[in-house]
């Protein structure tokens, strides 16, 4: 399938949508129709992150339902076409996930069947102690009582500056690890930028993610 046409397809067919590239991750970024929204130095430093990042979710997760995140004033959504092969588009916060993904497959013919899992799943289960999801520990991290939610908000600010729109799943995956080795607290937050820190490839921009850090926390 001639996946550069199709692209261009969805592209043409959503007036809300900016833009769009392929993904894989032995190619990187290709067929880049961005149309100059974001520069070839952005895209790079995205290809680097999104190899990193599909690699773990391929390792963690089987089905991931895409990816989705902030990138400017525009959202950054990715999905699996085929294997290795992922497909995203830049578009204004106003189109919906739904309408995105009923184009997707009518654009690239995906026939959506309910999986068994999903009707196994239906039938009564015994109840499961379940660890704690990252969306939970997330809550809890940022709610308005923790004492950990202004310096992870600036953390997260900071890291978008540096690495664009890949900065909240390296954040948010950075912050998993970092509460399942240690009880989060303002003492072991050096060991959390330490993680986080290694994820920016620029030396000086990592110095430069560092000393932000630093002059804030004198304010």
């Amino acid at each position: 399938m001639e996946y550069d046409s199709k692209l261009a397809d969805i592209i043409a067919s959503l007036p809300e949508v900016t833009g769009g590239f392929l993904y894989a991750p032995d190619r990187g970024i290709y067929s880049n129709q961005t149309g100059g929204v974001v520069k070839d130095e952005s895209l790079q430093q995205i290809s680097l992150k999104l190899t990193k990042i599909i690699s773990m979710m391929s390792v963690h997760f089987h089905d991931t339902g895409g990816i989705r995140v902030c990138f400017r004033d525009m959202i950054l959504f990715g999905t699996m076409i085929q294997e290795g092969h992922w497909l995203f588009l830049l578009h204004q916060p106003s189109l919906s996930p739904g309408m995105i993904k009923m184009t997707v497959q009518m654009a690239l013919n995906i026939q959506t069947e309910e999986s068994p899992e999903a009707e196994i799943s239906a039938e009564p289960q015994e109840a499961t102690e379940n660890p704690q999801t990252n969306d939970n520990i997330m809550a809890i991290l940022l709610s308005e009582e923790s004492e950990l939610r202004l310096p992870l908000e600036n953390i997260h600010s900071q890291l978008a500056h540096y690495i664009g729109p890949v900065a909240e799943l390296v954040f948010n995956d950075s912050v998993e690890i970092w509460a399942s080795n240690n009880t989060p607290s303002l003492e072991n937050l050096p060991e959390l930028i330490s993680m986080i820190q290694e994820e920016i490839d620029d030396e000086d921009d990592r110095n430069e993610f560092l000393n932000s850090l630093q002059s804030k926390k004198e304010e």
